[in-house]
């Protein structure tokens, strides 16, 4: 039996040691320096701490955070607390597209209890040391010895055939110093608070004495995944409070918005985007970013590297497609991206609300890079940033969250020296510190360690491939042939690059799923799983490729649940209604047409409407939902008959993922930020119908006393953005007999 030494018992770890273990032929040994496993996902319903709030919603869908042999419907995920509501945040034991942070912990506690014994884990025990035995006979003596530290900070020495690190990848909060010169100590002298996104859970964690918070702008500084992320966070927290039903939390926070410094443009995903151009269908995001329809004919073949110039102009057309264009239309010249030769690599956010909350204004992007943190003149705060030779001081500020990523070589600190220099360890570097090969899995320097989910954007069956791979490897000492982008003078070029900012490198460079999966499997000879799929539909999954250890009557549950999935969205419409919600946010300005029997009812109305974000509340009708909007219009109504008057309505609408329906909601008459009762539920048409009428269409209907309302939305998406929009009631009863149709328009905000 070979030995192998597992650091880390997150993701990468537990699928790490399964995959050996299934082999029966290594003994395995896991250490985890935290008392319990799961990585950045350690965590249940009340954790405060962390890199992650218990709430936070993975940013892909559960068939990409997964294994190949454990469905995510046979996990127990119904909530300590019973199923109600906490923080505007529903908890049901049916499995979210988008799992909470809090349920991807229960999957990794019931992949550990499927798969892993509890002797093979061994918990508050540290790494601090990984020595490779030297000038000893391969076959006289294990190859590495390994230093743990314990809780009581005892130590022991243990030896290992092989070691594997799997401690992270995003293992330490980059410091802000690193990124604002001379700004050396995080909150030095300043009596406001500064802190990692990582830190961020709730506005509480953001000022010192909230009765001062009012009309502060907070910065946010950083450019990746992390930072649009962040922004939408706060923001949706600022929102919440300024549409709470509590007037004293409205008042903490009022005129406060997000100030977000970014060094490029990002373009905002949200999780639903749309599936084909005017398709009137909406998928999971992952399913549609790698959708196998869309390669090329023939065996699919990986990419890396840096972009050429007509590599970057066809991503940036494609996102744009998503996006509904070059997002000039939210008003922000810091996220349109420049023309020509200045167009640089994709940057994306994958958020929700970003987007909306930039058109609204809720979010200020401002393009460069934060230079100086200083005391303004009136003795509070500011920001210098500059882009160009263009500089921009930015005032008034009451707190700063720096998402400026994470520092990987945290995770390396206890390999030896020699073992570092053998994998040109750059430790500056935040996004290649060691040069690898093999689908970034090992280096022929040092061919007995190996590294797992060890670089920027690892996905879990991609880890779960490498797992594989790496046990083959060691096992029958099957070498792949090199891939041309892992050429190590390539590499070197690479990291280099990334050092330098250069606009070619990509947000990921190592980011093709898609042909990473499928290069490994071919090489591994694994067996490919269409199940209900053709062979070239759909997305990858991990129970789509299987070993003679694979667990088969959970991969064809995992593939059945990814088709029926799939069906749902392209067949019946499924989360078009998110989609809509999604799109609606923000403000609009309203036409409203009244044609009645009776003529002093009859007229125009103009206006403007708002749907403000907010964490879901309760009523009493016991409903759980996921989303939530205040709905606030105002105008001033002219009849036919001359009479003029000024009008104004409120609404609640909301959307439940469970039902997969858009309501909306009245408000109590006395306390209009409270839920009152049901006006109506909507019904979207199935995409084949909405494609005839070249837009998303839904209709709803509700008797109110005698009066029978029947309605119509009108919904002309493009990509996942919503420009304009009708509502159409059509009112009969023995008292009323109008139509009304109400013409909804964002407010011109456009930038060249």
């Amino acid at each position: 039996m070979k030995t192998v030494c597992i650091v880390g018992a997150g993701p990468a770890g537990l699928v790490a040691a399964k995959t050996f273990l299934q082999t029966g032929q290594f003994t395995v040994t896991v250490y985890e320096k935290s008392a319990c496993l799961g990585g950045i996902w350690a965590l249940d319903e009340h954790t405060t701490d962390g890199f992650l709030s218990p709430q936070t919603p993975t940013n892909l869908s559960r068939f990409t955070v997964a294994f190949s042999d454990l469905d995510w419907r046979s996990v127990d995920l119904p909530s300590r607390d019973g199923g109600k509501l906490r923080n505007g945040v529903s908890h049901t034991g049916s499995p979210p597209m988008f799992p909470k942070a809090w349920q991807v912990n229960r999957y990794l506690q019931a992949y550990k209890q499927k798969f892993v014994p509890d002797g093979v884990l061994h918990y508050e025990c540290e790494v601090v040391k990984a020595v490779r035995a030297k000038q000893l006979a391969r076959d006289a003596k294990p190859f590495w010895r390994i230093t743990i530290k314990d809780k009581d900070s005892q130590t022991e020495v243990h030896e290992y055939d092989y070691l594997l690190v799997a401690s992270g990848f995003f293992s330490k909060p980059r410091p802000l110093k690193h990124d604002v010169p001379g700004y050396a100590a995080e909150g030095s002298g300043y009596d406001i608070r500064t802190i990692h996104s990582s830190q961020f859970k709730s506005l509480d964690d953001l000022f010192t004495e909230p009765n001062t918070a009012g009309g502060k702008d907070i910065l946010l500084i950083g450019g990746g995944n992390s930072s649009g992320e962040a922004a939408a966070a706060v923001a949706m927290q600022l929102s919440d409070a300024q549409w709470s039903r509590d007037k004293a939390r409205q008042k903490l926070y009022r005129d406060c918005r997000v100030r977000h410094v970014l060094p490029r443009p990002l373009y905002a995903l949200p999780p639903y985007i749309e599936y084909e151009s005017e398709s009137r269908t909406y998928v999971p995001i992952d399913l549609k970013l790698y959708d196998f329809s869309k390669r090329p004919p023939g065996p699919i073949e990986a990419y890396a590297g840096r972009q050429a110039p007509e590599v970057r102009t066809i991503v940036h057309e494609a996102l744009q497609k998503m996006v509904g264009g070059d997002q000039s239309d939210l008003g922000s010249e810091a996220l349109v991206s420049p023309k020509g030769e200045g167009k640089g690599s994709v940057y994306v956010a994958l958020s929700e609300s970003y987007a909306e909350f930039v058109r609204s204004g809720m979010i200020d992007a401002v393009s460069g890079r934060v230079t100086e943190i200083m005391h303004s003149k009136d003795d509070g705060v500011a920001a210098i940033v500059k882009a160009g030779d263009k500089t921009t001081t930015i005032e008034n500020l009451g707190a700063i969250v720096y998402a400026t990523g994470y520092s990987p070589s945290a995770a390396l600190d206890f390999l030896a020296d020699d073992i570092k220099e053998a994998l040109q360890l750059d430790a500056s570097s935040m996004r290649m510190p060691l040069i690898l090969e093999q689908w970034q899995t090992i280096s022929e320097a040092v061919p007995t360690v190996a590294f797992l989910g060890f670089y920027e954007g690892p996905y879990w069956p991609m880890i779960e491939m490498q797992a594989r791979l790496t046990a083959e490897r060691w096992l029958n000492g099957n070498v792949a042939p090199q891939r041309p982008f892992e050429d190590r003078e390539k590499l070197l070029q690479i990291r280099k690059a990334m050092q330098e900012k250069a606009n070619d490198v990509p947000q990921y460079w190592f980011g093709d799923y898609l042909g990473y999966m499928e290069e490994v499997a071919k090489h591994l000879g694994l067996k490919r799983n269409d199940a209900a799929f053709k062979e070239r539909e759909g997305c990858p999954s991990p129970a789509r490729y299987l070993s003679e250890k694979s667990e088969s009557d959970a991969n064809e549950a995992i593939m059945q649940d990814l088709h029926q999935a799939w069906r749902d969205c392209i067949d019946n419409g499924r989360y078009v209604a998110r989609a809509a919600f999604r799109a609606m946010q923000g403000d609009w300005v309203i036409s409203r047409r009244i044609v009645s029997k009776d003529q002093n009812f009859s007229g125009i109305l103009e206006g403007q409407a708002s749907f403000h974000p907010r964490f879901p509340t309760p009523d009493r009708s016991g409903k759980i939902f996921d989303l939530e909007y205040v709905y606030i219009e105002s105008g001033t109504f002219k009849s036919a008959t001359g009479m003029e008057m000024r009008a104004s309505r409120r609404y609640v609408y909301r959307y439940s993922e469970a039902n997969d329906e858009l309501s909306v909601w009245f408000v109590k008459p006395d306390r209009d930020l409270e839920v009152d009762y049901l006006f109506h539920g909507l019904q979207f048409l199935r995409p084949a119908e909405a494609r005839k009428a070249d837009a998303c269409v839904a209709k709803a209907d509700h008797l109110c006393v005698e009066d029978m309302y029947w309605t119509q939305y009108t919904l002309p998406l493009k990509g996942i953005a919503l420009r304009s929009f009708e509502i159409k009631h059509t009112v009969r009863g023995p008292s009323k007999d109008y139509v009304a149709t109400t013409q909804y328009s964002r407010p011109s905000k456009s930038v060249s």
